[in-house]
């Protein structure tokens, strides 16, 4: 069976182009609201965990799913809370919470986005491959077949 090999530059390169794109369309990405804050934090996330992520299509039977709430704090960290773990892989959920605790600080908000991301936050899926590896759900491809 051939087995599709990780290449960690190339995958680096993929992130670092999707981050320069989220940069140039910070603004008008903060102005359109919770869908553009979302996809905007999976960059970030994606970009500041490059090792960690798996940027191919995820495997039919996922490892672990791990569902994190994750809001800015009065000191414009970020803060998550578990919404679903795997109480039998406590590592994943590690996992998917220190990706949030590396993030930086965001810059540029508006004063709209900055106060969504206080109340609402964002809910995002950790959809872990069993290497450990992870895509988030909102920029996941298709998972394969079983």
């Amino acid at each position: 069976m051939n087995r599709p090999t990780f290449r960690p530059a190339a995958a680096l390169a993929r992130l670092a182009a999707a981050a320069a794109l989220a940069l140039a369309t910070l603004g008008p990405a903060h102005a359109m609201g919770h869908d553009a804050l979302v996809r905007d934090f999976a960059r970030t996330v994606y970009l500041h965990s490059a090792t960690d992520v798996h940027d191919e299509r995820p495997q039919a039977l996922l490892r672990a799913v791990v569902v994190l709430r994750v809001r800015l704090d009065e000191q414009g960290r970020w803060k998550a809370e578990v919404f679903r773990d795997n109480p039998e892989q406590p590592e994943m959920t590690q996992r998917a919470l220190a990706s949030v605790e590396r993030l930086p600080a965001p810059m540029g908000l508006s004063p709209q986005a900055r106060q969504l991301l206080q109340t609402q936050g964002v809910v995002e899926a950790w959809l872990f491959q069993n290497d450990g590896r992870f895509a988030l759900k909102t920029l996941a491809r298709p998972q394969k077949a079983a």
